[in-house]
């Protein structure tokens, strides 16, 4: 029976002068873990570091939350184990949270931040969530999802975020692989910025969920590259949202380029969450969007009503430049559906 490991591994985080080894085996965490200033965890693939049932935290996070800055920290390898079928999300045992625990690793307040070589494994939500963060990367990721749970995010990014890169994330999960959520930064602020973000390398395979979600209201999303996109989705492959309830002016975008979309739709019938690309309804303020490469092959079967770009109604955007656009589906539904409703100022098409 694997005892409570936890003290053991604050002490080695703690004691470590730049850099921290966690030893090979299993290891069982009732608290969250934190890391520091200036720290280098490394911990081999055989590191398995599993929350206890019950634990109802968190995994691992920066000591300091803000608002002081953590610094050059980097953590790589091991297995980050939410054991979630064991957790209850609406009994937090952690100040941070005040009716729910949502991430398995969290970072706040952030420079200089690097995640690398992981393997997330069944968190009760969101894989990874950072706010505040600037220069960071988060590679080499593979999420072991159960998909037991709603909400299971890979990597969700809240505003403020900048100068960062996201790259090589393989395996399904439940929810958005990535999202850029501009409007919920509540760790450190609400409704800030997110600019300066390339993605590339997403591999979903057959059963993914959302690729890539970005997320605004009222802070801009802006400067944001996305790359070589693979998989079939149940919902959407890149969506533009605001996700508003209310009534309102929503939806900053500006500066989006998406380059390599090899993906499909994994429906049989219906229309899901619109377009394989797709702006939701009142997104009413994005700039320049370009969209090249984009390859579409669905399965046989896949009579779906999705289009594989989708610009909503009630959509204002002023430059959405599209090139290669291919699709080989099972019916004639042209490739881009533009609503009556939308306003493009100018559209390119090559």
């Amino acid at each position: 029976m694997v005892t409570d490991t936890t003290e053991f591994l604050q002490k080695l985080l703690d004691a470590g002068e730049g850099i921290v080894t966690f030893p090979d085996g299993e290891f069982l965490i009732t608290r969250p873990l934190e890391i520091s200033d200036g720290t280098r965890l490394i911990c081999s693939p055989r590191t398995h570091l599993k929350l206890a049932d019950g634990a109802n935290c968190p995994i691992l996070r920066n000591r300091d939350k803000g608002p002081e800055v953590t610094r050059r920290v980097t953590i790589e390898g091991g297995v980050w184990d939410g054991n979630n079928l064991n957790q209850q999300r609406d009994q937090p045992k952690d100040d941070l949270f005040k009716k729910f625990f949502w991430f398995l690793l969290g970072f706040t307040y952030v420079e200089d931040f690097t995640l690398r070589g992981l393997t997330i494994k069944d968190p009760e939500a969101f894989g990874v969530q950072l706010t505040a963060a600037d220069r960071f990367t988060v590679a080499d990721i593979t999420f072991d999802y159960n998909r037991e749970r709603p909400n299971m995010d890979g990597i969700h990014v809240n505003g403020y975020a900048r100068n960062g890169l996201i790259t090589n994330l393989k395996g399904g999960t439940n929810d958005d692989m990535v999202a850029l959520n501009s409007d919920e930064g509540g760790f450190a602020c609400d409704h800030c910025d997110i600019e300066n973000i390339a993605i590339d390398g997403l591999y979903a395979g057959r059963d993914g969920y959302t690729a890539v979600r970005l997320l605004s209201r009222k802070a801009k999303v802006w400067n944001v590259s996305i790359r070589h996109v693979f998989g079939a989705y149940r919902f959407n492959a890149v969506s533009f949202t605001h996700w508003a309830d209310e009534p309102g002016d929503y939806g900053w975008f500006d500066g989006i380029a998406l380059d390599g979309i090899f993906a499909s739709c994994e429906r049989k019938t219906g229309r899901g969450h619109g377009g394989l690309i797709w702006f939701q309804p009142g997104v009413r303020h994005v700039g320049t969007v370009t969209i090249h490469n984009v390859m579409r092959i669905d399965e046989p079967d896949a009579f779906n009503e999705v289009g594989t770009i989708e610009v909503s109604e009630d959509v204002a955007i002023e430059n959405l430049v599209l090139r290669d656009i291919r699709q080989h589906v099972p019916d004639e539904k042209p490739p881009i559906l533009i609503a009556a409703g939308a306003n493009i100022k100018n559209l390119e098409m090559f």
